[in-house]
Order: C-alpha cells, then sequence, then structure tokens
C-alpha cells in the first residue's frame, strides 16, 4: 500500500470521521479482493479523501494531467494517481493502458465518470473513457456515490453509498461503437445515481 498513504488512510480517517458525520452503507458489497474500478459521482476535492478512507484496498485514481504540475504534485503523485490528458488521443490511451495493468495486477482503479465535478451537485452524464476501460479489462465495477446536502461543511452529514459490483459480462460491447460506449457508460452512471438517490438511507 505505501508508507504514505497508509499513512493518509489511518490518520487522515480519524481527522475525517472528527469532522465530518460520515456514514457508509453497503460496505459488505466491497470486493474482498482487488482487481475491479471504483466509480464514483464528483462534487467536491474531498471526495478522494472520502473513498481512501473508507476502502481496505489501495486505490489508483485516474486523475486530470494538470494535477502533477505545482505545488500539489508531490501529493498526487504520492498518493498513487496517474495522468490523463483530456482532449489528447495519446494521452487518452496511455491512461487507459495504465488502467488495464493495475485491474490485472489485481489493483483498484478509482475513476469519476463524469470527468469533472458536478455544479449543482447531482450526478450527470459519464464519459467515454470509463466505458472503453470496463470494457477492455473485463473487470467488475463496483457504484459508489458519496451524498449529503448543499454545500460540504465541517460536520456536515456524509453518506457514502456502496452498490453491488456490475460483472464483467453485462459490461461487454458487442460492437466497438458510439452506441456501445453510451449504453455502457449510461450503464455504470445509472447504478452510481441509484445509490446517489438513496440520500442518507431514513
Amino acid at each position: 500500500m505505501g508508507k504514505f498513504y497508509g499513512f493518509i488512510k489511518h490518520f487522515g480517517g480519524a481527522i475525517m470521521h472528527l469532522i465530518y458525520r460520515i456514514r457508509v452503507v453497503g460496505r459488505e458489497n466491497i470486493p474482498s479482493d482487488g482487481g475491479y474500478i471504483l466509480c464514483c459521482n464528483h462534487t467536491h476535492f474531498m471526495d478522494v479523501a472520502f473513498l481512501v478512507t473508507i476502502f481496505p484496498q489501495k486505490i489508483r485514481f485516474m486523475a486530470k494531467e494538470e494535477l502533477f504540475s505545482g505545488k500539489g504534485a508531490w501529493f498526487v503523485k504520492a498518493m498513487g494517481a496517474f495522468p490523463v490528458a483530456r482532449g489528447t488521443g495519446t494521452g487518452g490511451i496511455s491512461a487507459i493502458h495504465t488502467a488495464e495493468k493495475i485491474l490485472q495486477s489485481g489493483g483498484v482503479m478509482g475513476i469519476f465518470p463524469e470527468g469533472t465535478r458536478s455544479r449543482d451537485g447531482r450526478p450527470h452524464k459519464a464519459k467515454s473513457g470509463v466505458a472503453v476501460i470496463a470494457a477492455g479489462s473485463g473487470a467488475p465495477v463496483l457504484p459508489v456515490s458519496i451524498y449529503y446536502e448543499g454545500k460540504l461543511k465541517l460536520f456536515k452529514r456524509v453518506t457514502v453509498n456502496i452498490g453491488p459490483a456490475i460483472p464483467p459480462e453485462a459490461l461487454r460491447m458487442e460492437e466497438n461503437n458510439r452506441a456501445e460506449l453510451r449504453r455502457v457508460s449510461s450503464m455504470i452512471m445509472d447504478n452510481i445515481t441509484k445509490q446517489w438517490e438513496m440520500g442518507h438511507c431514513r
């Protein structure tokens, strides 16, 4: 897992549970082994921290290339993230190959399918990259949602809903075309949205 990642996971986890009212629903759906894709909605930069402290395995997040330069680049790299250059074919292909290697070696690959943070807090349409990775790797997808009401503030109630994994056979594409990419991407995002709509599971 790495000493730095482990320190952040355990020390940061203790801090996180002090400053937020975190509840996890569906923990039993987390696979005991790696080799799966963790897909989650994205509303705040703290989303990564919530997931890192909750999941037992190390998560290798796909992150935008801009985060790998500047003052915070050391932290992003130390956490095991890998870059994707959005809008460029070569950068996207390289990221997909990296993701597939992580999954083939039994790791956990984390991705926010929407590609950017939601401005209104609701899950939105997924980019096609998640479908390419899911279909190409033959790995199951674990749909996860992070839910809270309004803006994320100290002591806010936060619920992380973890749904049942989507099996690889449901993610296969019959043909390599836009229609199939949309179908698989929508399936993944629909499962995430279903978890998000559960809210705080009152």
